[in-house]
């Protein structure tokens, strides 16, 4: 039987107890490696000097960091050779262990390993066993598994997806041997990895254009191509650290994240291009700088701002080095005898990547304290609570259905989409209300009619609001019956039903809103993308209901408070809404603060309830209808109330029962709501900000309502928690009862008594007509008011649109523009003065006057008897919208027309006559500076749109789950000893170099602080022993014996060849990158002088296989080094390059904006090809 010789490459750089470690567990080895080759780049003569004493026979050392694949090759070219004495094929060896005087080997096996790769006893042995039962296996990998917990599972194997990406099989796993029979893979990672020196030859080693990444998994690929095997030995193990040496370095620390991510993207590339069929690889190559540009975007999009350059530096690299990747091309050509055919069954199913992540996602959720949020959406009632309102909705607005626009009560047609967008600006230095771009938004998702969104609104509101509903319950309870009520309840609000008949548009935005809001922000500082959601979604429903900003600050403190370690999250959500409303915050400073609370929009006049009602949650007064029927039986509005009340008895006291036995944080929270709502609601019927004709008009009582009914709600569902399957039967008796206290509306819905009417036309035909061929003509619109009062309202156009009204033109104060409306009025009402307001009118640009239904029919014939006797106005005659009259406006002047640039008065009155709303944009342009600032309306509009877009963009799921890796501390570097005559100072002579009282056996009992991320290895004794083998304290051939000179000065027939005898061709050009080669540790990249001809020194031990020292003959004049005590200082860049290196080791966790496709991340910067954890 034919021996088998086993070479150990051990690449090192910086020593220190990880290598103390490795050094011993591979004296330690049950079947020991035959030689040890180490490979230090770097330069760092202390850990040459440490290998050497560990029992390396070759150690190359270079002055610059390399790859590891570089530094393999250096190590495997500096292997002696075997020659064969004169008695056969015998091979002279001393007959020991590792040598054992068989024949000549029938192959030779080489052993990659790293610094911070310390094999188990029987690694070696077990890996060994694997590769001898089957001769077709040329490369074989390791179980890798964690350094300071060697029970998790780093790796097991590595392989691709269909679609290219490189997958790590079995990773981050509590090892319990359940994958111990696994053997064929498609690739094996470099750590650990036996390989046939043969085969290595062949294949000519890692290829140079891939450093870090995809090193071993490319050479398992091409050994594939070439017909052999590629296994895992599972019962091999081996602890890796992931200190960069040997693949990516995995750390907390931004730079080196981004590193890792940026080289392990340009392997990708270079890979899957290398990999392609010759037809497309050419484009796919031309392609890459708009692949990078997508991929900034894409990054942008998934929250990872940190990839964005990393992403673009990999494409623009590849692009620019096609010589590398025809190099591969090559490489894979040269080898190809079995085809892809033998690659592609061992290729990972998507179904199996998919389930992969899906685990990995919640192991790491579970690992960091959080869960995975499980609805069962239909099995336990959503949709059937979504079917139900939807069915309800199509009841009770089944008139509005065909309809594409609807006007009256608070609804009016929106803009075309360009006036719609520019309304969101400032106009003449007076800033746009917050919902105007809700409005904006809203038209935008039927842009070609954005009035119909409006209408889709109107009847989607209802089933919205009940899956709004049911999800906010489905995080407060487990209860299917808590859940339905509500949803249902929600959805059967009388505040949502009022509004509907009302045509609040802004309560029926909040109703849809405010469930999805409480949801984002109970959940924003699990990751950025809830914080983002919930920001946007509170700038939409403070937009809609600005009375609501005092609660919103109460709810933001108390979130502060309860969240101290995700106080930046919390505070995200106030970004959106603060850079809406910031302009109205200036305005507001500068005049009346509580002018930010206007209700924006139309607002109908009510009334608003008693306080009972209020508490019942009916914001007007007579309980929406029921007040109106028992006053027709004579019995008042006492009995009304008294039966609503019983009504909604049941919620009540459901609530009442969550408030008393519910958790505490969620009685709490919802107990904060309802207080916040019904204070809001109080207080809002006390505010009277409002001018509606001749009377002020309370805000608007709905909004605060509307987080006071939700409240209750979440209390009553967290009440049917407790009741368990009592609950079902409850919450059927109780949204039944609450479907009859809302009776009256739902009957008013469903007859269409609403006020409102189908379409947009506001103004008779002749008026439309007239106004679609001059937009800036106006039609002066007068109503008889009671008290001989006269509403007055300029409409410009066709009629007047939503998105036009601002609440800055409706302050109950009268402004100085409200006289000239007065006086213009106030004249064309009185009998002798037409002349005049025949001049004022077509001043004015008024080309109409339109005398509108409402008063006495006595002073409408009064109004219209003046007005047929004004010679400026001709009739028009009767119209579906009032009597009509055309301006004349022949001869009148022009100097009027400078005061209508000036914004017109709006919503307050003036000697008897009350003027509305006008088009803001006649009022002034966007670039007049903002009332109370210095920057123009254009210039605020693209601020707060750049804050909005951000915002977004990190409100995107993502879906990705960052898994963080520990921070995980270099050990100390091994200290040098002085040598005297009798050894290394403080070393006992007799010790052996294994010995588990020396220093490595200590250094492998040096505690790791497991609790924290951060922990450090505890330093290591001083050696007890340097010597290495027998013989190594000889001046000849012993323990740090320096060879002189370049490798030109090597014996290349003993088989030790330096850099000038590698092949520098096509394998050695490739590094000549170092941006694209960098290793981790060295963001300035990897230096490849030692593979371009600088020297690197070689250091001997004792080989085991050449005792006499055939193979290498060492000058009789060197000399062992006499080393000084205490370690020399290093120059300066050496020391600045370990100052750098602690810099790194100490960097700042990653930040959040990068935790957040269903890509898993490993934290290395990477994204992460991980199976089931």
């Amino acid at each position: 039987m034919r021996s088998t010789i086993v070479t150990a490459v051990v690449v090192a750089r910086e020593g220190g107890d990880w290598l103390e470690q490795t050094i011993e567990a591979l004296s330690r080895q049950t079947r020991p490696a035959d030689r040890i080759i180490a490979v230090v780049t770097g330069g760092s003569d202390p850990t040459a000097q440490q290998l050497v004493r560990g029992g390396a026979q070759r150690v190359v050392t270079t002055n610059g960091a390399l790859p590891f694949g570089a530094a393999v090759r250096l190590g495997v070219a500096a292997i002696p050779g075997l020659e064969a004495e004169h008695d056969g094929d015998r091979v002279e060896a001393d007959g020991g262990e590792s040598g054992r005087g068989d024949v000549a080997p029938e192959h030779e096996w080489l052993w990659l390993l790293s610094e911070d790769a310390a094999p188990e006893p029987e690694a070696l042995q077990r890996i060994l066993a694997t590769v001898q039962r089957a001769p077709s296996v040329a490369v074989a990998g390791p179980k890798l598994v964690d350094w300071d917990r060697p029970e998790h599972i780093i790796e097991l194997g590595q392989s691709l997806t269909r679609s290219g990406e490189r997958w790590l099989l079995r990773r981050q796993e509590l090892d319990q041997q359940q994958y111990d029979h696994l053997q064929d893979v498609l690739g094996v990672g470099p750590v650990g990895m036996l390989v046939r020196r043969d085969v290595w030859d062949e294949l000519g080693g890692f290829d140079p254009a891939l450093p870090v990444f995809d090193d071993g998994l490319d050479l398992s690929v091409r050994a594939r191509l070439a017909g052999y095997r590629v296994v895992v030995a599972p019962g091999s193990r081996i602890r890796f650290a992931q200190s960069g040496i040997a693949g990516p370095r995995i750390d907390r620390s931004r730079a080196v994240m981004r590193t890792a991510h940026r080289q392990g993207r340009a392997a990708d590339l270079r890979r899957r291009i290398a990999y392609a069929p010759a037809i497309l690889a050419l484009p796919m190559w031309l392609g890459l700088p708009l692949l990078g540009v997508a991929r900034v975007l894409w990054a942008l999009i998934r929250e990872h701002p940190g990839r964005m350059v990393g992403e673009f530096a990999a494409a623009l690299g590849v692009f620019f080095t096609p010589a590398r990747i025809i190099a591969s091309r090559r490489r894979i050509k040269a080898v190809n005898r079995a085809g892809w055919s033998a690659v592609r069954p061992l290729r990972v199913d998507p179904k199996s990547v998919r389930t992969a992540r899906m685990i990995d996602r919640e192991a790491i959720l579970a690992a960091q304290g959080r869960r995975f949020h499980e609805l069962h959406f239909i099995s336990s009632g959503g949709l059937a609570v979504l079917v139900a309102a939807a069915v309800l909705a199509a009841i009770l607005c089944w008139w509005a259905f065909a309809q594409t626009s609807l006007s009256g009560g608070g609804l009016a047609p929106l803009s075309p989409l360009g006036e719609l967008w520019q309304h969101t600006r400032a106009q003449g230095g007076v800033p746009a209300d917050p919902f105007t771009w809700v409005l904006a938004v809203l038209g935008t998702l039927t842009f070609w009619n954005p009035s119909h969104a409006i209408v889709l609104l109107f009847i989607a509101a209802i089933p919205l609001s009940a899956l709004g509903g049911w999800i906010w319950g489905a995080q407060l309870t487990e209860s299917k019956a808590g859940r339905a009520l509500v949803g249902l309840g929600w959805a059967v609000s009388p505040v949502l039903l009022g509004s509907l008949g009302a045509g609040r548009v802004t309560t029926l935005v909040l109703a849809v809103t405010l469930p999805w809001l409480l949801l984002a922000a109970s959940r924003c500082r699990e990751s950025w993308s809830w914080a983002g959601t919930a920001s946007l979604l509170a700038a939409v429903a403070l937009a809609s209901a600005p009375v609501l900003i005092p609660a919103a600050l109460v709810l933001l403190l108390a979130g502060l408070v309860s969240s101290l370690h995700g106080i930046a999250r919390v505070l995200t959500t106030a970004i959106a809404p603060l850079i809406l409303f910031a302009p109205k915050i200036v305005q507001a400073i500068g005049g009346s603060p509580l002018d930010l609370l206007l209700d924006p929009g139309i607002t109908p006049v009510f009334r608003p309830g008693s306080v009972w009602q209020l508490l019942l949650g009916f914001p007007e007064f007579g309980l929406e209808g029921w007040a109106g029927i028992f006053d027709g039986l004579g019995l008042g509005g006492a009995p009304a109330t008294l039966l609503v009340g019983v009504l909604l008895l049941p919620i009540v006291l459901l609530a009442a029962l969550g408030l008393l036995t519910g958790r505490v944080l969620v009685t709490v929270l919802n107990a904060l709501l309802g207080g916040l709502g019904l204070a809001t609601a109080l207080g809002s019927a006390q505010l009277r900000l409002l001018s509606e004709g001749p009377e002020t008009v309370a805000l608007w009582t709905g909004s605060g309502l509307a987080l006071y009914w939700i409240g209750v709600l979440g209390l009553a569902a967290v009440g049917c928690t407790v009741l368990a399957r009592a609950a079902t039967p409850l919450v059927a008796v109780a949204l039944t009862l609450a479907l009859v206290a809302v009776a009256p509306l739902g009957a008013r819905l469903l007859s269409g008594q609403t006020g409102l009417v189908p379409g947009d036309a506001q103004m008779p035909a002749i008026v439309q007509a007239a106004g679609a061929s001059d937009p800036a003509l106006r039609t002066l619109v007068l109503t008889a008011e009671s008290d001989s009062a006269v509403r007055a309202r300029l409409v410009t156009g066709s009629g007047w649109r939503l998105d036009q009204v601002r609440t800055a033109d409706r302050t109950a104060e009268a402004t100085a523009q409200d006289a000239w409306v007065a006086e213009l009025v106030a004249a064309l009402a009185s009998t002798g003065a037409s002349s005049v307001a025949a001049d004022e009118l077509a001043g004015h640009g008024i080309g109409f006057v339109l005398l509108g239904g409402g008063g006495s029919d006595a002073e409408r014939a009064e109004l219209q008897a003046v007005f047929d006797q004004n010679a400026a106005l001709s009739g028009a005659g009767q119209t579906e919208h009032g009597l009509l009259w055309r301006v004349d406006a022949e001869g009148a002047p022009d100097e009027a027309a400078d005061e209508g640039d000036a914004s017109e008065p709006a919503g307050s009155e003036a000697d008897g006559v009350a003027s509305e709303p006008v088009d803001p944009a006649a009022e002034g342009n966007a670039s007049a500076p903002v009332e109370g600032t210095t920057f123009s309306g254009y210039t605020v509009w693209w601020v707060q749109l750049a804050v909005l877009f951000g915002m977004l963009l990190l409100a995107l799921p993502t879906g990705e789950v960052v898994e963080r890796p520990e921070r995980r501390r270099r050990g100390s570097r091994t200290p040098v000893l002085e040598e005297t005559e009798s050894g290394v100072a403080g070393a006992d002579p007799g010790a052996a170099p294994d010995a588990e009282g020396g220093a490595l056996g200590r250094a492998e009992s040096a505690a790791v602080s497991h609790a924290e991320s951060t922990g450090e290895s505890a330093d290591a004794d001083e050696p007890a022993g340097g010597a290495g083998p027998a013989g190594a304290d000889g001046p000849a051939g012993g323990a740090g014996t320096v060879l002189a000179g370049t490798a030109a000065g090597v014996d290349g027939a003993a088989g030790v060849a330096g850099p000038a005898a590698l092949d520098d061709s096509a394998d050695s050009a490739a590094l000549d990158d170092p941006a694209d080669s960098s290793d981790p540790h060295d963001a300035a990249g990897f230096d490849d002088r030692a593979e371009s001809g600088e020297p690197a020194q070689v250091r001997e031990g004792d080989d085991p296989l050449d005792p006499d020292g055939h193979g290498d003959p060492v000058p009789d004049t060197a000399e062992v080094p006499v080393v000084a005590a205490a370690e020399p200082a290093a120059p300066a860049d050496e020391s600045a390059a370990r100052d750098e290196q602690g810099t790194r080791d100490e960097a700042e966790p990653l930040d959040a904006a990068d935790d957040a496709s269903g890509d898993v991340s490993d934290g290395s910067g990477a994204p992460r090809e991980g199976g089931p954890r």
